[in-house]
């Protein structure tokens, strides 16, 4: 099954996806739901934020994209700690430290499962 989670909804995502020819099952959440979608997940993809632009500075960057991550990291320490963890929000570099800081603080880390 595939779960779907934006603060602002997906379902047109989630209905584009549901059209794939195969026997998986797709579902999407709001932002009050995050511990729903994280339910039992194996694979979580971080993908949050704004992505990288020229015309953006990059502590703008950081100080956009960071809280979210840091929100994510958060409920995947709680709702889905045994899942892999890819993240792919700018800046990366600073957002998988954040992710590893946040799994650390809650004792849920484990340097296998975060890419």
């Amino acid at each position: 099954s595939l779960s779907l989670y934006d603060i602002s909804g997906a379902p047109g995502i989630a209905a584009n996806m549901s059209h794939v020819a195969t026997a998986g099952e797709v579902n999407w959440y709001i932002s009050e739901k995050l511990g729903n979608a994280l339910q039992g997940t194996k694979i979580v993809i971080i993908a949050a934020g704004i992505p990288q632009k020229s015309n953006i500075v990059q502590v703008n960057l950081f100080n956009t994209n960071a809280p979210i991550v840091r929100d994510l990291a958060q409920a995947i320490g709680e709702d889905a700690p045994e899942a892999h963890i890819l993240i792919t929000s700018n800046p990366v570099n600073s957002t998988i430290s954040i992710v590893t800081e946040v799994l650390k603080k809650a004792s849920k880390f484990n340097p296998t499962k975060v890419w």
